[in-house]
């Protein structure tokens, strides 16, 4: 076949530029929204979320051993938006295991596999991904409270050190994590630290369609209580969380403090038959699922741009999937060798 008559190829022979499946991991703190790069790599981060949570479960269910938690599916969108936007240096936290931080900060699929098992001796020290001065992930603690006061003292030490750097701090069930933020949001108003909590106030939506862990508040007015900003965004649309991310890391950044985000999110549990191979939604818990998908939200989005083609997807998922399964028989090779 000739290069002009390739499917990823125009009529003077050039690759068009959806068809890279080449894509950074993170976006520069001065990145456009308008820029067709940009949307493609925001999807990108939620494609290969999805599909390593996919993969996680389905060890899982074939009964292979791991210690990765993928409760629900679903908020890609609030963990990609809220980490692909950190630079060298900067940190963030999590009030549980999320694979997408992972995915944006480049850690070895088969450091992922594991469960970080190489490194739960060494615990106590913030995880890093490669590089000479990379994003740190703050390690988990048994409390909500335990983890906003790891992440204040990050922040704080920032600060002491003159250093431009911030600190992420995500928590789902809202209402749970700000009953537990009061010292954390008094110290980082009165420090005007850098600091940007991300909280998710999630219909979580289980296999009997009963949604729970939401609430009609408007949660920002919690932030504005302690005299620093808070916003509510839809934490299922990527580019509203990535952008209003981005201020708030710049605000954090040149000193203006704190800033608290409410992802109002759709989570599901896993479970099957979510699409006939008709195109039909089969359920109304599975209908609203689709409606409410990052993915699907993004494609959409995408299309309405002229920036969506299915083969590139179809290339982006089978690269990955190659990924997966080699990282997985590694694992696995390694295991069986001890």
């Amino acid at each position: 076949m000739s290069p002009a008559t390739t499917p990823h190829t125009t009529s003077e022979g050039k690759v068009p530029e959806w068809a890279s499946t080449s894509l950074p991991t993170s976006l520069a703190g001065d990145a456009s929204p308008s820029d067709p790069a940009v949307l493609r790599t925001l999807y990108s981060g939620l494609l290969k979320t999805r599909l390593l949570e996919e993969h996680v479960l389905g060890l899982q269910k074939a009964g292979t051993s791991t210690s990765i938690a993928v409760a629900t599916l679903g908020g890609e969108a609030t963990e990609v938006g809220a980490c692909i936007g950190l630079q060298a240096g900067d940190s963030i936290s999590s009030s549980w295991p999320t694979l997408a931080a992972h995915v944006v900060l480049g850690v070895p699929i088969e450091h992922i596999l594991a469960g970080d098992g190489a490194q739960k001796k060494r615990s106590k020290q913030p995880r890093r991904t490669s590089g000479n001065s990379p994003v740190r992930i703050i390690p988990q603690t048994a409390t909500l409270t335990g983890q906003f006061s790891m992440a204040a003292g990050v922040a704080l030490a920032y600060q002491n050190l003159g250093c431009s750097n911030v600190v992420v701090a995500l928590a789902a069930d809202a209402l749970a994590a700000l009953g537990s933020w009061h010292e954390t949001a008094r110290l980082a108003a009165q420090n005007r630290s850098p600091m940007v909590f991300m909280v998710e106030n999630c219909a979580q939506s289980h296999p009997n369609g009963v949604s729970t862990v939401h609430s009609d508040e408007d949660l920002r007015d919690r932030a504005e209580a302690y005299g620093f900003p808070g916003i509510t965004v839809d934490g299922n649309d990527i580019v509203a969380v990535w952008r209003v991310t981005q201020e708030s890391i710049h605000r954090a950044r040149t000193g203006a403090g704190p800033t608290l985000i409410e992802c109002r999110t759709w989570r599901w549990h896993p479970f099957p038959n979510v699409a006939n191979r008709n195109g039909r939604i089969p359920s109304k818990p599975s209908q609203a699922r689709w409606q409410h998908d990052p993915l699907h939200q993004m494609e959409h989005y995408m299309k309405k741009r002229r920036l969506w083609r299915q083969d590139w997807k179809d290339e982006l998922v089978e690269a990955y999937r190659g990924e997966l399964q080699a990282a997985t028989a590694q694992l696995f090779e390694h295991r069986s060798s001890r």
